[in-house]
């Protein structure tokens, strides 16, 4: 059975045209809200996402035993962190990691070319690079224990506290591993260290040592089970 088409009177669409018109009308003529209700809005506005991170990545740096360092090195992953620390300590450790790896190139380099302080100088040079390496092996284990932190299920049992072991310990060792070297060069005498060579890789040295500590003091302080 068909349906029955439903008419309405005469009067009705220009009735309704008025309507409309007249609402669009006092819609556009509204006054703009006031500068003091502008600023009422804004001042009961929530803070940004970014405040948010930003304030985040500040409250974990301020556990660290350099918190402005931690807070600039950081700062550009902040959005990423949405509050976890494990987050922040998964891209410390990275940095960490990613300056001991390049400390040991510069190390190989300097095996190929020479320190040109001697030959004991040279020979120093071995254990730094087979340090170094020895730890940076270590990374995807270091990175796969974090991982498994970062889910609640991760955080229970025997499994968690290995991790988290795991987490802390190879996440120490990044700055130990740069620094044994400072002493391998002093071992070859005073005057390698104040060479050249020997102060340029001093610098890399407390680079590495620095940034290493503070990803160690963001596992330590700051994933927990």
């Amino acid at each position: 059975m068909p349906m029955a088409r439903h008419t309405f009177p005469p009067l009705y669409y220009p009735v309704l045209i008025v309507i409309l018109a007249f609402a669009v009308s006092a819609r556009s003529t509204a006054p703009p809200p006031s500068d003091a209700a502008v600023s009422a809005r804004a001042t009961a506005a929530p803070p940004s996402d970014a405040e948010a991170d930003r304030r985040f990545l500040r409250e974990c740096c301020a556990n660290t035993s350099n918190a402005p360092v931690c807070y600039d090195w950081l700062l550009p992953s902040a959005g990423s962190f949405h509050g976890d620390h494990v987050k922040v300590a998964l891209a410390a450790g990275a940095g960490a990691f990613a300056r001991l790896r390049g400390f040991y190139h510069e190390i190989r380099r300097l095996q190929r070319t020479g320190t040109g302080a001697g030959r004991v100088a040279d020979m120093a040079l071995g254990p730094c690079a087979t340090m170094a390496l020895v730890v940076l092996e270590t990374e995807g284990d270091w990175r796969a224990s974090l991982r498994r932190l970062e889910t609640a299920a991760g955080r229970r049992g025997e499994q968690a506290k290995s991790d988290l072991f795991n987490a802390q310990f190879r996440i120490g060792v990044v700055g130990p591993a740069a620094t044994a070297c400072t002493d391998d060069l002093a071992s070859a005498g005073e005057a390698v260290l104040a060479s050249q060579v020997g102060k340029k890789v001093a610098a890399i040295v407390a680079d590495v040592e620095l940034h290493g500590v503070i990803a160690h003091e963001l596992v330590i302080n700051g994933v927990t089970l």
